[in-house]
């Protein structure tokens, strides 16, 4: 089973210079006449019951895809984490399975299911290429439907203000050897959370690679968290695999993962924000870059 979150056809030099533009929300082409829709922060948002037919799309790329899913429950034990998982088949070869957790977020109300609860959103990404492609999002074996709200983001190019940046206080940085060139990379995981100083107007992209070690397997997934303050801004769900052409000079019996990347949009205000990695005993490397 294929659980790579990107194409390999991707040209990763279209992704080096590539940011997103405005989301908008992805109607599905078939099975996607039921609906359900949740108050969120007092906002209407529409979101697709996957039941047993799944869900079908017909996108064209080149797009950023985030599939942002829920699951309802009605009686949900306090600071209970439920889970869930479906599945995303991409142009009916490459079958990725989605695993989730997460506790009940009170605060959101269905209007047709008033009595429900519903978990936190989980997030996945995926990058597709120029052309047309299907996609299908399905779930077996699980109580209730998974609901999926899909968000696509036009690709637009950025080539002039680029600065990397380093974290605010001061950490040890390592060093990631890749096409013979070297990157500057900070480690990052539960007990290691990094803060990031962004001026107002400006986004902040965060590129990050999964360390394997020897027990791991040849394709992994890891969660990053980012916080402004005290608030929970996102949470970015990775799959990634290890890299061929990156070794790690301070731990070179270890394996660095293919690059993914995540971005916080410009603010109206001067931010620091707190990036965390959220799996026990999994290592991250980030680095940063403002624009």
């Amino acid at each position: 089973m294929n659980q790579t979150v990107y194409y390999r056809e991707i040209l990763v030099a279209l992704l080096l210079i590539c940011s997103v533009a405005e989301s908008k929300l992805i109607k599905p082409s078939a099975n996607g006449e039921s609906k359900e829709i949740l108050i969120i922060n007092q906002k209407r948002r529409v979101y697709y019951p996957v039941k047993s037919n799944g869900i079908k799309y017909e996108i064209k790329g080149p797009l950023r895809l985030e599939f942002i899913s829920r699951y309802p429950v009605l009686k949900a034990k306090k600071n209970m984490s439920i889970p869930y998982n479906y599945f995303i088949i991409l142009n009916s070869k490459d079958t990725i399975k989605v695993n989730h957790r997460y506790k009940i977020q009170k605060s959101i109300k269905s209007i047709q299911h008033p009595k429900h609860n519903y978990t936190y959103s989980g997030n996945y990404f995926i990058n597709l290429k120029p052309g047309r492609h299907t996609i299908e999002v399905l779930t077996k074996e699980q109580k209730y439907p998974v609901l999926i709200r899909l968000i696509t983001k036009e690709f637009e190019t950025y080539t002039k203000n680029k600065t990397v940046v380093k974290p605010s206080a001061s950490k040890k940085s390592i060093n990631l050897i890749s096409d013979e060139k070297v990157l500057e990379y900070f480690e990052l995981n539960l007990s290691i959370p990094i803060q990031i100083k962004v001026i107002k107007g400006k986004t902040l992209k965060i590129t990050n690679r999964l360390v394997f070690s020897d027990n791991m397997g040849s394709e992994e997934s890891y969660r990053i968290r980012i916080k402004n303050n005290k608030k929970v801004l996102g949470t970015f769900f990775f799959n990634t695999e290890r890299s061929s052409r990156s070794v790690i000079k301070e731990y070179p019996n270890k394996v660095p993962g293919k690059w993914r990347s995540c971005e916080i949009p410009p603010s109206k205000k001067d931010n620091i924000y707190t990036i965390e990695g959220l799996d026990r005993e999994k290592l991250i490397l980030a680095r940063f870059m403002i624009y």
